[in-house]
């Protein structure tokens, strides 16, 4: 498939721009500007092929409702596909004539490729290409990984398993516990073996389960009885609301029969019967109009008369209309013409007389007539006359003065000096410029030196913990490694956490604990709520006060203890105090239950609580031991230096700061290294400047370097200067000798023309008036009267004959006039031609603007006949309406059939109002028919039904109390009963309830990991099936198109096994086998372009084509590179259509170099040219 061409109608800030790709080039190259659009260009191609998405950057100019964009695609069958592309949600492909096209005909055309494939696939930018080869680096060569991201253009491959494998095991790993799965795992045995030891014992519950269902027996009774009255009250609800509806339905019933029998009529009878009366009055008020029109028609049309012949002449009388002005212009032109020629003939006369007075005759008019070539040379040798006497005089003046400028050169070389040998001061001096500007340098070297000596001495001053010298601080026993410095940072971050962690549970304990205690002493303020160990204590001094009285009945004495128990009072008052208190303890723990076991709920809640927070307080103490032992292993870190550490963050900061302060001391050594290099080769170039300038000019010793240099650079320049004045006058003086040659052999030249040119002079003036002496300018003038005279006598043959002409063309005129009169048979007066043809056309004008009117009312006549045969029609049409209506009705007029329409109209409101009556009845019927609805209200005493009604609701309101009150009693019960079941199951309910969610947890996150290892596995499996399947192909075209892009660095590509036995893709030098990372950026880049190219190479083979777009891939590639990869794409080109964008205009001359220009297509745009050289 290929694009024929590609309009934007109105696209981002296009309008109606046309891009025509031609059909006989498959590689078009764009070229633009930045700003010029090329972006939008691009995004028009996927846009247009698979739809604009949802929301785009591209409608600032035009709505989104007026986006477009129009294409022709085209594949090898030769069938093409041309739409335009809108912006929708549907039918957004729409053919020429504005229909919509199915996207399936346009998938066709893209192998029903998805857009994100063909992105990946057949679009490359330099960003992906850069992608594609960290993409081939990531995957360390994988030979399977490398060629189907190459084929798919997917360059994250490598990441997207590395993920796969990072969620796996974060989810589960074998012998893991952090991962999810391995939690849940851990927490579902917890859970199931916490289920087996809190199992409900069944005895604690037979007490209470036969009171539950004997209460929840007496509900259900009570429940079905007030049900059934509820449905009776219902019942009389309903048919008292129904009997009024029955007595309207009968009296509507009987009202309808009164009617009688009434002709059934269409429901819009009224509508129907008045349109068609209102049409049959309107169209015989119409016919009789119409009538009246034709009449006056009729008559106007007898009143229009029209000659006869005129209109036939109509053409030729409006052409001779057209030509009187001329007709007329011409009469005026005959006395003018004849003046202007007795005139010309004047004028020749006189020029001939001044020429020659003996011949001046009309006549005698050829003997002035001259030959061209005769005239041509009189007037050349007239210009050669006075430029030769000219370069005659100028050359004898300058040969004077050459010879005057020539002794003066000659005396000049005369007075030189000789020239001293400089060789030896040019060698020194170039040695010391190739040194440089020595001097400058120090200056800027010592400058650099003092700035890096001021930055190293504010670094020390600003460096914390330190207050010695530089020298010292850079040999300071600091860690070597930040690594060291992180890993004390993270163990201090994590005991931090994890005491704060441990601190935080602890107050949350602590909270627990206060809120319990907060609960309880809500519970004792509403009544005191005894606990069990309250009851036991008063239980157990009850028992001793009867163990005391039973030994006293039985043995008549009391015990020892007897004084204690009763402190002075009866024994039977106290033992009756203790047993009255212990029967009350355990009433009141009877009746408070619920609040007791919520109490020893959270008695128990705060022992629990406590002993967590003991556990915690013991884990802080090892936590805040570990913190010490770390803060002492941190202070020994540092101990070498003498430095007392901050934070590891602030002293890994610290290091950092060290690190630079020993590179600027390494910077500042460097620098006082080259200044002492500098002042040594200061000196080397002045000892020998000293020593060779001695023999030229006085030096004095340690005369600075600048000085020296600047004496010996106005020594060479002086002895230069003598050497070329020198030089100059030799070869003025050469030059002087050979002009003066050449003026002598010119002045020669010139004599033999000037003889030559008297004897033409002699043979072009003979036979004619001109003599030989006389002078060029004299000629000329009398040459110029020649040609004057053949001039007047031209122009008076030429107004002879326009004056001959002029006279035929007014015959002719007035010949077409009389036959035109005589043919239209009109009366000729024997005026003037032009008057005549005024008249005619004005007759003709008449003649036509009566015909126009007669022709207007024969049209109107036609339209008026047309009208009453449709009023006629509508007549008709009404008419039958009618005579149906009568029939129906049985009637025969238009009062009777309104009559008659009453009585339906009503019949019909009757029926209406019954139906709604009905549909009302069965609504309340509560599903019953409308028959049983009657049957049941003819059952009823519509006098006794409001007493019913009455009886019915005190029998509902005396159950209902009746129930309330046993809803209470087996609320009470089930409470009970559920919390003896809840009490000792619902540590068991929880823990079984959590179970579940752990269970749906894991089988969630199951489901995810079994999806995650099986995509992982399915696209290596399919990596490698494609390997297999495409190595071979791809890797040999692959491998030569690497060599040709890497310009042959390269021999090719080939695959080897890696340690793990793993096939991976090597880059071939030399016999020897490269591994990716071996090779440089821009290399990779070209791998895998290499790899991407012969994958589509193989594709278009297989497959239909699709255009290959490419958007500035060269910009990282140099110049030799880059014109190899034009050249490939080139080749490519001839399998499938390539559009290359690019704003460099240095690609476009390459591709000129190296492409014949029928092989590719030049484009640009906003009016860019691309010069095709």
């Amino acid at each position: 498939m290929r694009f024929d061409y590609l309009n934007l109608l109105a696209y981002g800030h296009f309008t109606d721009q046309m891009l025509s790709f031609d059909p006989e080039k498959n590689f078009h190259l764009l070229f633009g500007p930045n700003e010029a659009g090329k972006s939008t260009t691009l995004r028009s191609i996927t846009h247009f092929l698979y739809g604009f998405p949802q929301k785009t950057n591209d409608a600032f100019l035009h709505g989104n409702t007026k986006l477009r964009i129009e294409g022709l695609l085209r594949n090898t069958k030769g069938e093409a596909l041309q739409f335009t592309r809108r912006k929708g949600k549907k039918n957004t492909a729409l053919d020429p004539d504005g229909n919509p096209v199915p996207e399936n005909t346009v998938a066709a055309f893209l192998n029903h490729m998805p857009e994100s494939q063909f992105l990946n696939m057949f679009a490359l930018d330099h960003v992906r290409l850069r992608e594609g080869g960290e993409s081939l680096l990531e995957s360390g060569g994988n030979a399977g990984e490398s060629f189907f991201t190459a084929a798919s253009g997917i360059n994250v491959l490598r990441r997207v398993l590395e993920n796969f494998d990072k969620q796996a095991g974060a989810l589960y790993k074998k012998t893991g516990s952090v991962p999810e799965l391995n939690q849940l795992l851990k927490r579902e045995k917890e859970l199931s073996k916490k289920i087996n030891e809190q199992q409900l014992k069944v005895q604690t519950w037979k007490a209470f389960e036969a009171r539950y269902r004997e209460l929840e027996k007496e509900l259900g009774a009570l429940t079905a009885k007030i049900k059934t009255l509820r449905s009776q009250k219902e019942q009389l609800q309903r048919v008292k609301w129904i009997l009024p509806k029955i007595a309207n339905r009968k009296n509507l019933l009987q009202k309808l029969e009164a009617l009688g029998d009434v002709p059934d009529l269409p429901d819009n009878i009224a509508e129907v019967r008045a349109e068609a009366e209102n049409k049959w009055n309107a169209s015989r008020a119409n016919l009789d109009k119409i009538s009246r029109q034709l009449a006056g028609t009729e008559a106007e049309m007898k009143e229009i008369s029209i000659p006869e012949h005129i209109l036939e002449q109509a053409a030729a009388i409006t052409a001779l209309y057209r030509q009187v002005q001329q007709y007329e212009d011409d009469e005026k032109m005959l006395p003018e013409l004849e003046g202007k020629k007795q005139q010309l003939q004047a004028q020749l006369m006189s020029v001939m007389k001044e020429i020659d007075p003996g011949r001046a005759a009309v006549e005698n008019i050829e003997l002035y007539r001259l030959p061209s070539a005769q005239k041509e040379m009189i007037r050349e040798l007239c210009k050669q006359k006075p430029l030769l006497d000219q370069a005659y005089e100028s050359l004898k003046r300058e040969g004077e003065k050459l010879e005057k400028e020539l002794a003066k050169k000659l005396e000049e070389l005369a007075a030189l000096p000789d020239l001293p040998d400089v060789e030896k001061l040019e060698a020194v001096l170039a040695k010391v410029n190739r040194a440089g500007d020595v001097e400058a340098a120090i200056h800027e070297l010592a400058a650099e030196c003092r700035q890096k000596q001021r930055q190293v001495e504010e670094a020390v001053r600003t460096l914390p913990l330190w207050d010695g010298e530089a020298e010292e601080l850079v040999k300071l026993p600091v860690p070597g490694l930040e690594e060291t410095v992180k890993k004390f940072e993270k163990e201090a971050e994590q005991l931090t956490r994890q005491l704060d962690s441990v601190q935080s549970r602890i107050s949350r304990l602590e909270e627990d604990i206060e809120a319990s205690e907060e609960s309880i002493r809500r519970l004792d303020s509403i009544a005191e709520i005894p606990s069990e160990e309250k009851l036991s204590a008063v239980r157990a001094l009850r028992d001793a006060g009867w163990q005391l009285i039973r030994t006293k009945l039985e043995t008549g004495h009391w015990l020892e203890t007897a004084e204690t128990y009763t402190k002075g009072e009866p024994a039977a008052s106290v033992y009756e105090k203790h047993v009255l208190e212990a029967d009350q303890i355990a009433d009141t723990m009877r009746l408070e239950a619920e609040k007791v076991g919520e109490k020893n709920k959270l008695l128990a809640d705060i022992r629990k609580f406590r002993g967590k927070k003991e556990q915690l307080e013991k884990e802080k103490s090892g936590l805040e031991e570990a913190l010490r032992a770390w803060e002492s292993g941190w202070q020994n870190l540092w101990a070498p230096a003498q430095i007392r550490p901050l934070t590891p963050g602030e002293m890994r900061e610290w290091l950092q700061k060290h690190a630079q302060i020993k590179s600027l001391m390494q910077d500042y050594e460097k620098e006082q290294d080259k200044m002492r290099a500098l002042h040594d080769s200061r000196a080397d170039c002045c000892n020998a400047l000293s020593a060779v300038l001695k023999t030229f000019a006085a030096v004095s010793e340690g005369q600075p370097l600048a000085e020296l240099v600047s004496l010996a650079e106005n020594e060479l320049k002086r002895v230069r200067n003598l050497a070329a004045k020198k030089d100059s006058l030799e070869t003025a003086i050469r030059d002087l000798k050979e002009k003066r040659e050449e003026m002598q052999t010119e002045k020669a030249e010139i004599g033999k023309k000037r003889e030559a040119w008297l004897a033409n002079w002699s043979s072009a003036v003979a036979g004619t008036a001109i003599l030989e002496e006389v002078p060029p300018a004299v000629a000329e003038s009398l040459l110029a009267r020649y040609e004057t005279c053949m001039q007047l006598y031209d122009a008076y043959n030429q107004t002879e004959k326009e004056q001959q002409a002029v006279t035929e063309k007014m015959a002719r005129f007035e010949e077409k006039v009389q036959h035109i009169l005589e043919t239209a048979q009109l009366p000729s007066n024997g005026e003037n031609a032009a008057v005549a043809v005024s008249q005619m056309y004005q007759l003709l004008q008449n003649a036509q603007q009566d015909d126009a009117a007669l022709k207007k009312l024969k049209r109107r006549l036609e339209d008026l006949e047309n009208e009453r045969k449709e009023e006629t029609e509508a007549l008709e049409a009404a008419e039958a309406v009618l005579t149906e209506l009568f029939q129906q009705a049985g009637c025969s007029t238009i009062e009777e059939l309104k009559q008659i329409e009453t009585a339906f109209l009503l019949k019909k409101s009757f029926e209406k109002d019954i139906r709604q009556i009905e549909a009302d009845m069965l609504d309340a019927g509560a599903g019953k028919s409308l028959q049983e609805l009657l049957d049941e209200a003819a059952r009823f005493d519509a006098d006794s039904i409001d007493a019913d009604l009455a009886e019915t609701g005190r029998e509902l309101d005396r159950l209902e109390a009746s129930r309330s009150e046993v809803e209470q009693e087996y609320g009470a019960v089930k409470k009970e009963y559920e919390e003896q079941i809840r009490g000792a199951n619902m540590t068991a309910i929880e823990a079984g309830q959590e179970r579940e969610s752990v269970h749906a947890q894991i089988a969630s996150l199951t489901e995810q990991y079994i999806q995650l290892k099986l995509a992982a596995a399915l696209l290596q499996k399919g990596i490698e099936f494609y390997r297999s399947q495409n190595q071979n192909p791809i890797l040999n075209r692959a491998g030569d198109i690497f060599a040709r892009l890497t310009l042959h660095s390269f021999d090719g590509l080939a695959v080897d096994y890696n340690e793990q036995d793993e096939p991976v893709l090597m880059g071939v030098r030399g016999g020897e086998n490269v591994p990716l990372n071996g090779m440089s950026d821009g290399t990779t880049d070209q791998l895998y372009l290499s790899l991407r190219l012969a994958s589509i190479e193989k594709y278009a083979a297989e497959n239909e084509p699709l255009p290959f777009i490419v958007d500035d891939i060269l910009v990282h590639f140099d110049d030799e590179r880059s014109k190899e990869t034009l050249k490939v794409l080139l080749e490519l080109s001839s399998c499938t259509q390539i559009i290359f964008f690019t704003h460099h205009q240095r690609l476009v001359d390459m591709m000129q170099e190296i492409a014949p220009p029928e092989a590719v297509q030049y484009l640009a745009f906003h009016g860019q040219k691309i010069a095709v050289h």
